[in-house]
């Protein structure tokens, strides 16, 4: 069998998106692929300095900022995550230099051999968003790490211990931009609290971002960030809302571990990494009906209006109030998560790497 001469971009891995979605993607599809026999990996930062390869991949597109080059001397593959930016246009504004560069990354495109992407719901969009015809672009799922299971009680207590976290709590991670709706959580969260069986919950909001004082934030993307954290002052909910800060990752895994129910109040995503961790834990789920949650979630999570803020409260509020149902979330998600690996997605992307050799 012959082999595949890889070039993989890894500027995410030194950049802000190292501890983001981006870099997460990058760092596990690359050390899944250098696990192939069939596979050569050469990672670059500067592609001039690559003098051989039999294709080239770059694991992230920005859509207003240059990461792409017009000119292209290797068959070339680029994984677009999503393009979400376009969708709330008036959220995430370019400016000149952003309009420049789109134009510039959409020319970039025209010459990839085949666009990756993690959803079909992302699919639709850079079809319909990008111009782009849907036969060149090829879903490859994500999928959580191996460190997302369910983890051993004495795991559990040495991380409920280290963060002080309560027995019953509610659990969000990510950001806090636009799409992520985090002030309808802050919202709901009040109204259940104001209900006399939810008295002692709490919320937990696991990311960097929770950490930042409102006063300091000025950035127009950050706006739902601020209004989030603003929220949790106004309503009085500080001695409610737990924020440990970024954490490991064997610690994540322990705090989903511990979660009564795990709750994603997206408007919109690409994929919805933190559900699928979720599932993989053992935790119920519940989600907003964004059509790439419901295509990774499946018939495993219960879904509810990301727009309707009564239609969120009652959905948190039917599991849990119900114990069977917060069983059967947890066995399904199992076995709803178990569907996607890591594994899967190299083999998928070397199907990719193949065609575009044909």
């Amino acid at each position: 069998m012959k082999t595949i001469k890889v070039a993989f971009c890894t500027k995410p891995l030194h950049s802000g998106h190292s501890v983001r979605g981006v870099g997460y993607y990058a760092r596990n599809i690359l050390e899944n692929l250098k696990s192939l026999d069939d596979v050569e990996v050469e990672e670059f930062e500067d592609i001039s300095k690559i003098k051989k390869a039999d294709v080239v991949h770059y694991p992230w597109f920005d859509l207003f900022n240059r990461t792409l080059p017009i000119n292209k001397r290797f068959p070339t593959i680029v994984t677009v995550h999503d393009v979400i930016p376009l969708l709330y246009p008036d959220q995430y504004p370019p400016g000149i230099k952003g309009r420049l560069n789109f134009a510039l990354q959409k020319i970039a495109l025209i010459s990839c051999k085949y666009i990756i992407t993690v959803s079909e719901a992302s699919k639709k969009d850079i079809e319909n968003y990008l111009k782009v015809r849907k036969e060149k672009i090829i879903v490859t799922y994500e999928a959580a790490n191996e460190n997302f299971k369910i983890q051993p009680d004495s795991k559990q207590l040495k991380i409920r211990r280290k963060f002080n976290l309560p027995e019953r709590f509610l659990l969000y991670v990510g950001d806090a931009n636009f799409n992520k709706n985090t002030p309808m959580l802050i919202e709901g969260f009040r109204k259940l609290k104001s209900l006399p069986e939810f008295k002692d919950l709490k919320l937990v909001l696991i990311g960097n971002v929770f950490l930042k004082k409102p006063e300091n934030i000025n950035h127009p993307e950050l706006e739902s960030l601020k209004k989030t954290l603003s929220l949790i002052t106004e309503y009085k909910l500080e001695n409610e809302v737990i924020i440990p800060g970024q954490l490991e990752t064997d610690e994540l895994a322990a705090v989903y571990n511990l979660a009564l129910v795990y709750v994603q109040p997206s408007l919109y995503e690409g994929f919805g990494l933190p559900v699928l961790e979720a599932m993989s834990c053992g935790v119920p789920v519940v989600s907003s009906d964004s059509p790439a949650l419901k295509e990774i979630g499946g018939e495993a999570v219960v879904y509810f209006n990301p727009k309707d803020l009564n239609s969120f409260v009652d959905c948190l509020k039917s599991v849990l109030q119900n114990r069977s149902i917060q069983d059967k979330l947890s066995k399904s998600g199992l076995n709803r998560a178990s569907r996607f690996s890591w594994e899967n997605t190299a083999d998928e992307t070397i199907k990719v790497y193949k065609q575009s050799l044909q």
